[in-house]
């Protein structure tokens, strides 16, 4: 943990210092969102350029997946730097009112104060176990997710560690505790509209074109610049759930 991260003990500079934090969290995530779309724009024109062939095919997919893996390096280190300093200041927090709340027990006791000061001891732990029951929720939702994302061809690790906090980000607990994605869908039809989202091909591996002479890359680029498909997640809800309940999550 780095020292540079320092807490002010009032009350207004935390909150200050903590929205400065969370907008710096923000930035870095627009950031890395710019990014990608750029190295996925940078990817479909380097592919663009294939003449068909197979050996041509080949060696553009190897300089797509060159340039992407470089992309993506850079997306992912400032996205850690930006969550650990995040977390780095989240954990000092804490340790600072645990400080504080260890230091108003010990003088309510010394006043004879003892039921407010079980009551402080109480909320703490309270506050404990609330905090480890949404952490086995969370583990619950992460083993669903990334089941879901097991049989998908990422680039690299990196890339399955970006879709992976994308998706988990977008899901939500329903009335009966069950995670979805905030469209309504479940997580193994959201990880499917995901992996065919044109805007997320980034992340996964490029499909080698099988030669023949053709200048299509086979997965019709042209008729895509004149009719591009609605994605996924510009729908409404209402939208989404329409295609989900027709099975046609597939074709978007």
């Amino acid at each position: 943990m780095t020292d540079d991260v320092k807490i002010d003990p009032s009350a207004e500079a935390q909150v200050a210092e903590a929205q400065k934090v969370e907008a710096a969290v923000k930035a870095a995530e627009k950031a890395a969102d710019d990014a990608m779309k750029e190295a996925n724009a940078k990817a479909e024109a380097l592919k663009s350029q294939s003449s068909g062939t197979k050996a041509d095919s080949e060696m553009i997919s190897k300089l797509v997946q060159e340039r992407l893996d470089a992309e993506l390096a850079n997306i992912k280190k400032s996205l850690d730097n930006a969550y650990k300093q995040r977390d780095e200041y989240q954990a000092k927090v804490a340790a600072f009112e645990a400080k504080e709340r260890e230091a108003t027990v010990k003088r309510l006791s010394e006043e004879g104060k003892f039921k407010e000061a079980y009551e402080i001891q109480l909320a703490e732990e309270r506050a404990a176990n609330a905090a480890l029951a949404k952490r086995n929720t969370e583990l619950s939702r992460d083993v669903n997710v990334r089941e879901a994302l097991r049989s998908m061809s990422f680039r690299n690790d990196k890339a399955a560690e970006m879709a992976f906090k994308e998706i988990t980000g977008n899901l939500v607990q329903d009335d009966k505790k069950q995670w979805i994605h905030r469209s309504g869908i479940s997580i193994k039809e959201y990880c499917e509209a995901f992996s065919k989202d044109e805007e997320q091909s980034f992340l996964f591996k490029v499909k080698s074109n099988s030669g023949g002479g053709s200048t299509s890359s086979g997965r019709g680029e042209i008729l895509a610049d004149v009719k591009k498909p609605k994605s996924l997640f510009d729908m409404t809800q209402s939208e989404v759930l329409k295609l989900a309940a027709e099975g046609k999550l597939g074709k978007h």
